[in-house]
């Protein structure tokens, strides 16, 4: 299973993006904090390495709440996707470079 380090929440509620990887699985996660408590939003978007977000096609956008509990969910949704990601067929360079001047037509 995939090892994950998020911030603790406090971390996102100071309005700070949080970015990292596990194997091949790419991820980011912006706050939103809203006027009102408890509504703010972390959004979390992931995509398959080896590019940086700006060369890659992102493959799911979630948000969770801007709250522990919200924190405390996106760990499980994140390990999903890396098992996913990571079970993938290795491309070779060639492969991935092709993918990554697809992304910028």
């Amino acid at each position: 299973m995939a090892q994950l380090f998020l911030p603790v929440l406090s971390h996102f509620q100071n309005e700070n993006p949080w970015s990292a990887s596990t194997g091949r699985m790419r991820f980011r996660i912006i706050p939103s904090p809203a006027q009102e408590p408890e509504t703010g939003v972390l959004t979390t978007e992931v995509w398959e390495g080896p590019w940086a977000y700006e060369f890659s096609t992102v493959e799911e956008t979630k948000t969770f709440p801007l709250s522990q509990e919200g924190l405390d969910a996106l760990p499980q949704w994140l390990i999903q996707w890396a098992e996913t990601i990571n079970a993938r067929p290795k491309r070779t360079m060639a492969e991935d470079d092709a993918r990554r001047t697809e992304t910028q037509t």
